[in-house]
Formats: C-alpha cells, structure tokens, sequence
C-alpha cells in the first residue's frame, strides 16, 4: 500500500505542470489582457508599458510561466492583481466555505439517495421504484443554478422568507454556519442525490441477484440483514467511486451556487478572477482545485481496499 500511495503522489507532478501549462496557455491565448481592463479609459502607451513592467508581463510567455510556477512551488502563488492581496491566503480562506459547502451537500444527497437506493431496489418495479427513479431523473436533469434561483424565487415569494445572504463561519457559530448554508447545501446535495440514488439501485439489484444472496437466505436469514450486511457491502464500491467523484466535481463545481447565495467561497473568488481577467487568482484557484482532486481519487482507491479486502495494490 505505501509503495502505491508513494507511486501515485509522484504521479501527481506531471498532471498538475500538464494542468497548469493548460491554465497558464489558455489564459494568455484570450484577446486582451488585466492591464487593458486596468487601464479603461485612460489607456495610453506609457502607462501600459509600466503596467506590464510593474506585473511581469513584459516578459516572453516562457518566461512568465518560469516566474510564475518556480513561485508556486515555493508556496507563492502570485498576487492579485485587482486587491494587491496574496493569492494563497486568500485561496485557503476561501476554500474553507467551499469545504463546508461541499460537506453538507454531500451528507444531503446520501441520506436522501441511499434510502431511496435501497428502496428502490428492494421494491423493483412498484410504483415506489418508479417513483423514485422520477426523483432521480429530476436530480440529474436540472442544472444547479436554475434549482438554486427557483428556491430562493418560493421562499421569498410564497413564504415571505428571506435565507440568510452573508456566511457565518463554523467556529463562530455552529448555528449561525448552518443557516447561512443549509439552502446551497439543499439544492447541491439534491443533485448530487440522483446519481447516487440511481447507483444505488444498480449496484443493489446486481448483487441481490447474487448466489450469495440465495444462500443467506436460504440459511434463514432476515431480509434485513441480507439487504444491508451483504448485498448492500458487497455494492459499495461503485456508490463510492461515484460519490468521490462527485465531491470532488461540487468543490470545483460551486461557482454559480456561490454566486446565488452570496457566499465568499472559492468558487465565487475563480469567477471574480475570471471576469476581471486577475491571472495569479485564476491560475492559483484552478491549480489549487487540481490538487483537491487528484488527492480525493487517491482517497477513494485507498478506501477500495478498505471495502473490499480482496483489492490489493502490492
């Protein structure tokens, strides 16, 4: 296990300089540049010239990138060019609304889908089943932003209730950090539900099919504990891949959710940094994303044989 734990971490230096290469190249193929935006209407040559010198950006792209990626392996990764401030603070701030964003949503659409999973598969072919492969259909078809607009749109116009639109940190107020999220995390976590849910049943009904599961049965066993001692163990695996996955895509994923609920999370600052054409925000926040990624696949292959001890990586 460690010598693949050790193989893999290595494997992260090519995809995140693949990674960064492509953040840093697609960037600078955009027509136009920060200083144009900068500038507005009192661009003229000089100032544009000092501008360009004041950020490295008078330099041959090569050369930028070296500047830009030899600071980031020195744990710099630039400053912005809009506040001035640091890039990696502000990412590691941030990123702890991301985080507690994602959590929520995540324990949201598990104790929705693997209920309904379960039942579902346990009822195949009822109006139960079909019900709730309904539910799941509505999950995965309609995009989060549209979900997140028609809440906030009901709540404010049939209840007269107004969700909070400012964040609450966690160690401040447990409470106060779960009102000012539990509206973005209802809308994530019924997304990522519909997926999860239509796994569920699958990988469920699979082996509930199992000879196995003859067997047990047959030994007299109850129906509960078939479902969930055996069958349901013996389908983790694809559920987690899947659910991996997801919480891997929602801290990526976030922007617009963010955006719709006013929360100062990572998402929204990668959106600022995008529209106001703020290169060391973009390229710190989509490199940072990266590495959250690779990390959560890596989760995910070691809980493989935690699950299912006849998964070895020797």
């Amino acid at each position: 296990m460690r010598t693949y734990i050790v193989r893999r971490v290595l494997l992260f230096i090519p995809v995140l300089f693949g990674i960064s290469l492509a953040v840093f190249a697609l960037l600078h193929m955009i027509p136009g540049d920060a200083v144009d935006l900068m500038m507005g209407v009192e661009a003229n040559p000089e100032l544009r010239a000092q501008l360009l010198r004041q950020y490295g950006m008078d330099y041959p792209w090569y050369v930028q990138y070296w500047n830009w990626i030899s600071g980031v392996l020195r744990g710099d990764f630039g400053v912005s060019m809009r506040t001035g401030l640091p890039v990696l603070p502000e990412i590691l701030s941030r990123f702890k609304v991301t985080l507690m964003l994602t959590l929520y949503s995540a324990v949201v659409s598990w104790l929705i889908a693997i209920p309904l999973g379960i039942l579902a598969a346990i009822k195949r072919n009822t109006w139960v089943d079909g019900a709730s492969r309904f539910l799941a259909l509505l999950g995965v078809s309609i995009p989060n932003f549209a979900l997140g607009t028609m809440v906030l749109l009901v709540l404010s116009l049939v209840f007269c209730y107004y969700p909070p639109l400012d964040y609450t940190p966690f160690l401040a107020s447990p409470l106060g950090n779960l009102k000012s999220l539990i509206w973005p995390s209802l809308v994530l976590g019924a997304i990522m539900a519909g997926s999860v849910m239509r796994m569920t049943r699958s990988a469920l009904l699979e082996n509930l099919q199992q000879d196995y599961v003859r067997t047990v049965r047959a030994k007299g066993a109850p129906e509960r504990v078939v479902v969930l001692r055996h069958a349901l163990k013996n389908s983790l695996l694809p559920i987690v891949t899947i659910v991996g996955m997801q919480i891997g895509s929602l801290l990526g994923g976030t922007v617009v959710t963010e955006q719709i609920f006013s929360l100062p999370g990572l998402g929204l600052y990668t959106l600022t940094g995008i529209t106001q054409r703020d290169y060391p925000v973009v390229q710190g926040s989509i490199l940072f994303f990266a590495f959250i990624f690779v990390i959560i696949n890596l989760i995910v292959d070691i809980l493989y044989s935690r699950i299912d001890p006849r998964i070895s990586y020797r």
